[in-house]
């Protein structure tokens, strides 16, 4: 039999197609609607040809002449073809294509096997909660005024009244959002936020009834097991205004604006408590949450929709990610194949740049909710969770393309900008793979030879500051005067025993029972005079002299006459008149590339400074488990990373080894320490085996090996 005279399978008869608009080019497009499943289809017009004469028709010879008559225009069998193949796949068809309806079944378990369901569960599912329209029909009445044009005018100018009275008790508005933090302010908070999103999505559910649009479910989404809530608004497609189905993209932030513009004016009126406290996150935190998620085009929320409604382009992201693969594989591969659609030359960069920002953003956003996962649950069960988050949003996309590659390996070889693409490739992991870096670098300070840090011994307050920075020294000059009451008031009260226990002594008389109290009070007088000699040892450490001749090379800025200091707090550095040494620290993973009598240089951070050769003399066998060079820290401006611990010690964050190198030129002398970074020659490392060490580094301290 002729292939023109086989019978056309029937499609089902409960199909509906609806005139939805026109597209980005003016073209008119038109809308499948499945009420089965509640979908929407959008078909270009030559589709809808196909589609409005296919149960009319009973072979493909039919469809032609029927094509003819009403159109104007023929069609062939690959097009024919291509469009039962569409059909069959969204099951327009009364019958499949396989001839019964078990296949189809079983493909579709296949598709979906028990972990590809409990993975995608995981990731997004919803819970629909409620049935709206009924309750959306009989109160639009009551609400309708609340979406009109003076409506929005009179909440904009509730909202700038409201801005002008906070503003006249700013710091009362603002100083109510730590409370935010507390238990009973986080309750509100949360209470507050459901309220707000729940007059987000009836702003979506009214709007859309406003333009006969069904709301057929509403209820909760989760994604990444984060609650958000949803309205299904699907009917919206089968408006032919892209104005109006804008509108109901944008009803449920400028509800929430509404909101917040009228809890703003209320906050001036209502007194403090919990109502107050409600009425500010409404005003002051949920609106903009609703902006930063909203309004982000990147993921699948209003302002995705927005945008795809502003350029006409349904189903955006998955169209903009074909478009960005095909333009990635014509990059690369130069085989000459058409885009998958021709979009006009302004479109056609706006989709491929919102493309590839999505694509960024979005693996930006994966790789830190797979983070947030792994750190916040239990280790095993955060790994599994990072393995399925990265497998299912980085590296499943990844194989997917590369499938696609492989299906067009032909062309692709045949192509020459194939054979350059390769040839720039293995050039970059060559480079990558070549020991060329030779330099290890590290923070450090240069300092004389002789060096010490200047500090109190004992707690108490500056009573003299008798140098400044620069100042030449002599051994012994008394440089800082400390005071410390409580020492004072402790020799006090050590005079006053002693005195007594004295005293005690004289009065004892010469019988045995005296004799013995008198060996208990010549004990007690031995340990007064003992500790009253200890008070005195440690007053005389209040007064910091300088050990050797020298200068102060730094000086603590921050202390001043008066001020009290704790045990251990640095004054300044005494540095000697010998030669100058070269102190840092070297990154862990930098250890193995260093060894001692390496030659290096030390370029100091004042430009104006000259560099300095030094040779590598010592390092430490073991981490630092302190930083004892505040100035290389980050707490005081430095660039090593610290945390502050107990006894004011600074713990790095990453393993630190230190080392000391000695300048082997003549150095220019030294009134003041000079930081820097010292540049050792070191043993040739590769980019690659640099990475993979981190790589490998991270795997071990993770695993708690």
């Amino acid at each position: 039999m002729n292939p023109a005279e086989l019978p056309l399978p029937p499609l089902r008869e409960d199909l509906q197609i609806l005139r939805g608009g026109t597209s980005y080019s003016g073209a008119p497009v038109w809308v499948v609607l499945d009420p089965i499943r509640n979908r929407f289809f959008r078909v270009t017009y030559e589709m809808f040809q196909l589609l409005s004469l296919w149960n009319r028709s009973r072979s493909l010879n039919e469809l032609n002449h029927a094509l003819r008559l009403r159109f104007g225009r023929e069609t062939d069998p690959e097009e024919i073809g291509m469009v039962m193949r569409m059909l069959d796949a969204n099951f327009f068809l009364a019958q499949p294509l396989s001839g019964t309806w078990r296949g189809l079944y079983e493909n579709a378990t296949r598709r979906h096997s028990l972990f590809m369901q409990l993975i995608h569960n995981y990731l997004f599912f919803r819970i629909p909660l409620v049935r709206p329209e009924r309750f959306i029909r009989q109160s639009w009445p009551y609400v309708t005024f609340l979406f009109t044009r003076a409506f929005l005018l009179f909440a904009a100018l509730v909202g700038l009244a409201g801005l002008y009275l906070v503003s006249r008790q700013w710091n009362e508005f603002v100083g109510t959002f730590p409370y935010v933090f507390s238990l009973e302010g986080a309750a509100i908070s949360v209470l507050s936020v459901v309220l707000i999103k729940s007059m987000h999505e009836l702003g979506h559910a009214y709007v859309a009834h406003m333009f006969r649009c069904r709301i057929p479910t509403m209820g909760v989404a989760f994604m990444v097991m984060v609650p958000l809530l949803y309205t299904d608004v699907s009917d919206a497609w089968r408006l032919k205004s892209r104005k109006s189905r804008i509108m109901i993209d944008c009803a449920g932030v400028v509800t929430e604006l509404c909101v917040a513009a009228f809890a703003l004016f209320l906050w001036a009126f209502i007194p403090d408590g919990p109502l107050r406290s409600a009425v500010f996150v409404l005003a002051a935190v949920g609106w903009i949450l609703s902006l930063l998620v909203n309004t982000n085009p990147f993921m699948r929320f209003d302002g995705y929709y927005i945008l795809a409604d502003f350029l006409g382009v349904e189903n955006l992201q998955p169209r903009a990610f074909r478009h960005m693969r095909w333009r990635l594989r014509e990059l690369l591969f130069g085989v000459g194949y058409p885009p998958p659609e021709p979009f006009p030359p302004r479109l056609d960069a706006i989709v491929t740049f919102y493309a590839i920002c999505t694509t960024i953003y979005r693996l930006l956003l994966y790789v830190g909710i797979a983070l947030l996962v792994y750190h916040f649950t239990i280790k095993l069960v955060g790994i599994l969770l990072f393995a399925v988050e990265v497998g299912f949003f980085m590296i499943r996309p990844v194989w997917s393309e590369l499938k696609e590659w492989w299906t067009m390996r032909q062309d692709i070889l045949r192509s020459r900008r194939t054979y350059l693409t390769a040839a720039i490739l293995l050039g970059g992991i060559t480079l990558l793979a070549m020991p060329l870096s030779t330099r290890v670098s590290a923070p450090a300070l240069l300092l004389p030879e002789t060096f010490v840090r200047l500090y109190s011994e004992e707690p108490g307050r500056i009573e003299q500051i008798n140098v400044k920075r620069g100042q030449t020294v002599s051994k012994g000059d008394v440089l800082f005067v400390i005071a410390s009451p409580t020492l004072v008031q402790d020799r006090k009260l050590a005079d006053i025993e002693i005195a007594l226990a004295e005293r005690r002594l004289a009065r004892i008389g010469a019988n045995s029972e005296d004799l013995i109290q008198k060996g208990v009070v010549e004990n007690e007088l031995r340990r007064l005079n003992a500790k009253r000699e200890g008070l005195a040892a440690r007053e005389q450490k209040l007064v910091v002299r300088a050990p050797f001749d020298g200068h102060i090379a730094d000086l603590n800025s921050e202390i001043v006459p008066g001020q009290w200091v704790s045990r251990k707090e640095q004054f300044a550095y005494l540095s000697g008149t010998g030669a100058a040494v070269v102190r840092g620290y070297v990154y862990g993973e930098d250890r193995a590339r260093v060894e001692a009598g390496a030659k290096g240089w030390f370029i100091p951070d004042d430009v104006t400074q000259t560099k300095l050769k030094v040779s590598l003399t010592g390092f430490a066998i073991s981490g630092a488990r302190q930083i004892e060079i505040p100035q290389l820290t980050s707490q005081f401006g430095g660039k090593l990373a610290v945390h502050p611990a107990s006894n004011s010690r600074l713990v790095p964050v990453s393993a630190q080894y230190a080392v000391t190198a000695n300048v082997t030129e003549t150095a220019p002398e030294l009134n003041q320490t000079r930081s820097g970074i010292l540049l050792i020659d070191g043993k040739a490392e590769s980019l690659l085996a640099r990475g993979w060490r981190r790589v490998l580094t991270v795997l071990v301290r993770e695993s708690g090996a």
